[in-house]
């Protein structure tokens, strides 16, 4: 298990610095003035036939994290299984990238842009690759997807750029239904943390599989765009500087960051405040106290130097929610597509075959504990008591989802927790 472990956290201290993927509450609206702050991306590390720039308007800055041991004797980690299926994800996207050198994108016949919030060292940069490397060989070299990283195609930034691309000015988008209040209300019910998912291989299959069985969800996504894959990123602790173990939800108090939708109701069911901020002004508003819980995955705490020592030093190790991630193309550009032949290779290495590359989610897991750890920090599971607090708040935060989103969010909570029951099962 060591060994497995050791190298998907090698493989990661190579490839990439990583992001974070819980980006932007924008349109949470907050009486704190919380701590701003600028900077660039890390240039892309080589390797792929995309060369976007990272330079684009309202892009996170992405910053190393964590030391470049290895997992310390005794930390809680990712099974061995979670391990190899990273470790398998990355072997894939290598294969994908050496198929694809062997075609020049600047002779593709066809070419579109594809704006991905994060860095290109990022579980999301590394995705948008992969896919784009992956429709270059599905066309022989035909068509060819430029991802812009950082927001490089949207000047708007993350919050504009799935209605840019419903607008037709970019090609492609990777982006987060929950950024989007109001856009994708039942597509956020994967996000319900009483759903309990374990981690980020049985969020993304449950929600590609709930999607592809509910005509409601089709229909939502529809609405912005054709849908070329749906899923979740890493499941989501509550994090606190603090001084000790939580025993009650009552000790959570104050400003809480976390995503619209179901983290959100949480936060208000258990009487704190909801704060919004981007990912990248969370590191300095935790460090000065003005938020005072964060409720956000695994990846962006590595990602954003949040288990550096003095900023996190506690980790309820309770999922409080896998945000939804969708990647969405412009209906007129996917018309094109198909009229000129290639909608078939396209979707070949869209939807199903996108599962191949989740496996980099576990990485992101596994790095973002062993920081928590080697930082002197605490994960810990909550007792009998919280445990009890907890599910009471699970419970009532489904019940406020399913009674704001009409009749049929029952029968589709109900569906996706069936759903859930059996990836987990299946995947430890």
């Amino acid at each position: 298990m060591k060994k497995a472990i050791v190298v998907v956290l090698a493989i990661i201290l190579l490839a990439m610095t990583m992001v974070g993927c819980n980006n932007d509450n924008s349109n949470q609206t907050s009486t704190n003035t919380p701590t701003t702050s600028g900077g660039t991306s890390a240039p892309p590390s080589g390797g792929s036939t995309n060369t976007g720039t990272n330079s684009g308007a309202g892009g996170d800055s992405g910053a190393g994290a964590g030391s470049d041991a290895g997992l310390p004797t005794g930390v809680p980690t990712l099974s061995s299984e979670a391990a190899q299926r990273a470790e398998d994800a990355y072997a894939f996207i290598a294969d994908l990238r050496a198929r694809a050198s062997q075609y020049d994108p600047n002779r593709a016949q066809y070419r579109y842009t594809l704006n991905c919030q994060d860095p290109a060292e990022s579980g999301a940069g590394e995705f948008c690759y992969a896919w784009s490397d992956a429709i270059l060989v599905a066309t022989e070299g035909a068509v060819y997807v430029e991802v812009g990283v950082s927001n490089a195609f949207c000047a708007g930034g993350t919050m504009e750029a799935l209605n840019d691309t419903k607008a037709g000015l970019i090609d492609f988008c990777w982006t987060l239904p929950c950024y989007y209040r109001g856009y994708m209300p039942l597509t956020l019910v994967i996000q319900n943390p009483g759903l309990r998912i374990q981690n980020s291989t049985v969020g993304a299959f449950s929600m590609w599989e709930l999607y592809k069985n509910t005509p409601a969800l089709q229909q939502e996504i529809a609405q912005h765009g054709e849908c070329m894959f749906l899923y979740t990123n890493n499941p989501s602790p509550l994090s606190y500087k603090g001084n000790s173990e939580l025993t009650s939800t009552n000790q959570i108090t104050g400003n809480v960051r976390g995503n619209n939708g179901p983290t959100q109701m949480f936060i208000t069911e258990v009487g704190a405040t909801v704060f919004g901020c981007p990912i990248g002004d969370v590191y300095p508003n935790v460090s000065n106290g003005v938020i005072d819980y964060l409720i956000t995955d695994w990846h962006a705490i590595a990602s954003f130097r949040l288990a550096d020592p003095g900023v996190l030093n506690y980790y309820l190790d309770v999922n409080i929610g896998c945000s939804a991630h969708l990647l969405v193309g412009n209906s007129d550009t996917w018309a094109e597509i198909e009229r000129n032949g290639y909608g078939d290779a396209v979707k070949s290495v869209s939807g199903d075959f996108c599962l191949n590359l989740i496996g980099i989610w576990e990485a992101y897991e596994a790095r973002g504990r062993a920081d928590a750890i080697n930082n002197g920090g605490t994960i810990y599971p909550p007792n009998a008591s919280l445990s009890s607090d907890i599910q009471t708040a699970f419970d009532n935060v489904v019940n406020l989802w399913i009674s704001e989103n009409g009749p049929q969010a029952q029968a589709l909570y109900d569906n996706c927790l069936q759903i859930v029951n059996r990836y987990n099962d299946m995947y430890r």
